[in-house]
């Protein structure tokens, strides 16, 4: 009997401590970046999922809204302009998929910058 009850609480502790994990993966806090090489690099800074500010196109956008996806690896973020598609590869990689009206799509690597 204490031999089940010890494995339940081994069990227990290892789920709990996945759920935690998960958790912080699922934030997008932090500065992320990419596409410099390339001419025309964006920085989207969050703190955990709230976006604070975007770079794009030379310029910090002042519209922007942002939306997290339920299980937090997809952000949609929008402006008068365009909107993008955010998706989190990994705990520091991920990918972006830019709409911008009148533009073709521009799609690039992003990564938690200082990571």
């Amino acid at each position: 009997m204490r031999l089940v009850a010890a494995l339940f609480l081994c069990l227990g502790l290892l789920v709990a401590s996945a759920g935690a994990v998960a958790q912080q993966n699922a934030s997008w806090n932090g500065t992320w970046i990419g596409n410099w090489a390339n001419g025309n690099g964006t920085q989207i800074v969050f703190a955990d999922n709230a976006l604070i500010a975007m770079y794009w196109d030379g310029d910090y956008l002042s519209d922007t809204q942002s939306s997290v996806s339920a299980d937090g690896r997809v952000v949609t973020i929008t402006w008068s302009a365009g909107d993008e598609l955010l998706t989190r590869d990994g705990v520091t990689s991920g990918h972006i998929v830019i709409h911008e009206k009148g533009q073709p799509d521009v799609a690039f690597d992003v990564k938690r910058d200082n990571q």
